[in-house]
């Protein structure tokens, strides 16, 4: 059976002049669809790329933080403390050189892992919310903004719930928060959707955000990663034209359940 550690072939997604490189990806803890310890490999795969930014979700945090309460639904979350939160993307980002924001979501007795954001360029982080529609998930939104070519762009990454009535409030949630914290300037929005039904491509077109695999005509499937057949995975974007929808290699299904969603963008 082949080692998921020694697996390595990235596409290359090197930007150019304007172009701005995103990547999304589930990391399903650290571990592959087979249950291998995959951490060091999908680091490597993450240097291989030169991403303008990264948004990850399901970062397994290597050391326990005290647990954080949820305030509730749409309520700004306590910032982690780099000393008690330090998980596979802290470890990213200490490695690449990298700025990051952290967004842990899940707090449990033996393990937790939440979002983060990751780029080369000066991020300034900005806050958690939670988006937990009900008890049994606890998800949060991950807000930074980053200094690019002169330009200010807001990130966004989101962890969205199993059931469709709870996504649906997830989503239109975030569209009210982008309406009323960032209305203006380039945006991406990405991130683990669980929307094989694409509820939020009509729903965020009707606020200006664009699904970046449906605009060029890809099908964009990343889960399950053997044998990729929904869409789970979306990356939105406003002030920045896509350029080209990233396939990811196979060799990526050897390390995590989704298949990382790579996507080449250009500001305006």
């Amino acid at each position: 059976m082949r080692n998921p550690e020694t697996l390595i072939d990235a596409p290359n997604a090197t930007p150019h002049g304007n172009d701005f490189v995103a990547v999304s990806w589930n990391l399903h803890k650290g571990r592959s669809p087979l249950g291998f310890q995959a951490w060091q490999a999908m680091q490597r795969w993450v240097q291989s790329i030169h991403a303008d930014a990264y948004f990850l979700q399901e970062a397994m945090a290597r050391r326990l933080p005290a647990p954080v309460l949820s305030p509730g639904f749409g309520a700004r979350l306590a910032d982690p403390l780099d000393d008690v939160w330090h998980c596979q993307a802290t470890e990213i980002a200490r490695a690449l050189e990298l700025q990051i924001a952290l967004g842990p979501n899940v707090f449990k007795p033996s393990w937790r892992h939440g979002n983060a954001i990751l780029s080369p360029h000066p991020l300034d982080p900005g806050g958690r919310w939670d988006i937990s529609a009900h008890r049994f998930e606890r998800r949060g939104l991950l807000v930074a903004r980053a200094a690019v070519g002169g330009q200010s762009v807001t990130l966004l990454c989101a962890h969205l719930a199993l059931t469709r009535s709870a996504r649906l409030k997830q989503m239109n949630w975030i569209a009210h928060w982008i309406v009323k914290e960032a209305p203006h300037g380039p945006l991406v929005l990405a991130g683990d959707f669980n929307d094989w039904r694409n509820d939020s491509v009509p729903l965020f077109a009707e606020h200006g955000l664009h699904e970046v695999a449906t605009l060029l005509g890809e099908s964009a499937r990343t889960f399950p990663a053997f044998s990729p057949a929904l869409a789970l995975d979306k990356m939105f974007v406003r002030g920045m034209k896509p350029v080209e929808w990233i396939p990811p290699s196979q060799e990526t299904a050897w390390l995590s359940d989704h298949l990382p969603y790579i996507a080449r963008l250009r500001l305006d």
